[in-house]
């Protein structure tokens, strides 16, 4: 069958009908993941029955031996290959040919986090094309999300919870988050944890009340400067979230999840040679930030990024353990990484 949405894909695994092979591909690595896990909860296999290969690192030989191995007390055998998009083209051909003799007590999940539209190997094309058009595959399309399906995205998850939300409350969500829906999903479970079983509706109130969030200034904004390096926003931000009762923890929080990401950042393109699409994909930043990042990313160093996380774990117990106060902590770790 032709690729088919994340959405048409949720509604087939409710059907509980199943295929020997399945790919998911394209750039959001978070429908991904979340087609992964729905359709291992659904094929409920267990470690003896599950093998992970990685196809840079395995042959086709290996993944065709783990796929004909049967199945250890149970139904079906789940092979799981990753980074599909990096398979050598002898690999890619040899499971073109095992589309059209599939093994029924397996089941064989490709994962391409990468714009498969624009794939030029040859042969891993023609896998592509395979499984689109193989009636024993599933071929998912996880591409990035147009806003109007962002949209739609929150509101069916915070339906899927049990919770309403206005149209307001959806705008706001996007405009702090962007299109990273990684980032979205984390707020979405963070608002509703933070509203409680009761209470059906999220407001805009909730959303003020757990991200401190004001045009002015938002822990988002405070990671933007960092990343930018601008001492003087920064601490500016800073003051005014502390002012305005910013939970210290959380801002710490903030702070090192940006170092933590620029610091991976770093490592893969000047230690692991990765270019900046690919480091932008494993580190899922969305296409409309890219281009700000990698040009911040210039401004730090690896040195001073590590540097700057023994800062940032001094501040943390300093602060949980009340032997400095959270100010001062946190205006040190912002003169560290942006020194």
């Amino acid at each position: 069958m032709a690729f088919i949405k994340f959405q048409d894909f949720n509604k087939l695994i409710s059907s509980k009908k199943s295929s020997s092979v399945y790919l998911f591909a394209g750039e959001e690595s978070y429908l991904i993941d979340s087609c992964l896990k729905k359709l291992s909860l659904a094929l409920s296999v267990d470690d003896l029955n599950r093998e992970v290969f990685y196809a840079s690192d395995s042959s086709a030989e290996d993944i065709l031996n783990a796929v004909q191995t049967l199945p250890f007390l149970s139904e079906k055998r789940v092979v799981i290959v990753k980074a599909v998009n990096k398979m050598k083209a002898v690999d890619a051909e040899r499971l073109s040919d095992y589309l059209s003799n599939v093994i029924d007590t397996s089941c064989l999940i490709l994962l391409y986090p990468d714009n498969y539209k624009k794939e030029t190997i040859a042969k891993r094309k023609e896998l592509i094309g395979e499984c689109s058009s193989s009636k024993n595959c599933v071929a998912v399309d996880c591409r990035k999300q147009y806003e109007s399906e962002v949209k739609e995205f929150i509101k069916s998850e915070f339906t899927a919870k049990g919770k309403s939300v206005s149209f307001d409350v959806i705008s706001k969500i996007i405009d702090e988050n962007g299109a990273d829906l990684m980032n979205i999903s984390n707020e979405i479970e963070k608002l509703c944890l933070f509203a409680g079983k009761n209470k059906k509706a999220v407001t805009e109130d909730d959303i003020e009340q757990t991200s401190g969030y004001t045009k002015e200034a938002n822990v988002y904004a405070l990671a933007s400067e960092i990343e930018s390096k601008n001492i003087k926003k920064a601490m500016f931000i800073l003051e005014k979230l502390l002012a305005e009762g910013g939970d210290s923890v959380m801002i710490l929080s903030t702070i090192s999840s940006t170092v933590r990401k620029l610091l991976n950042a770093k490592s893969m393109i000047e230690e692991k040679g990765m270019s900046n699409t690919e480091t932008a994909a494993a580190l899922r930043i969305h296409n409309y930030f890219a281009k700000a990042f990698f040009s911040n990313l210039t401004k730090h160093s690896i040195k001073n990024l590590k540097s700057s996380l023994k800062v940032i774990l001094k501040a943390d117990t300093a602060i949980k353990t009340g032997a400095s106060d959270a100010i001062s902590s946190l205006e040190k770790i912002i003169l560290s990484v942006c020194r």
